[in-house]
């Protein structure tokens, strides 16, 4: 199928692994990977299905100051997560 019949979804890369976005490509999704820091206006121009928050450091506090605006900006929008 073409990129139009499946699902985009941006992936927030907080530090994962690169086979895990492989299996979203795998799994029938068109992938966009956006940096930790990517701003919420950011994602939702790039007009995602879904939203993948991958893992990322050991300690949630060194990204909490960033991201919990995007991820609470997604939540209410509806946006799959």
């Amino acid at each position: 199928a073409g990129d139009e019949a499946r699902p985009h979804v941006v992936a927030i890369d907080y530090g994962a692994k690169d086979n895990i976005f492989r299996n979203l490509v795998r799994a029938g999704a068109k992938v966009t990977v956006v940096p930790a820091k990517t701003s919420l206006e950011e994602v939702l121009a790039l007009k995602p299905d879904g939203v993948f928050l991958s893992n990322g450091p050991g300690d949630p506090a060194a990204t909490g100051t960033y991201a919990v605006p995007v991820i609470q900006g997604l939540l209410e929008r509806d946006i799959p997560l």
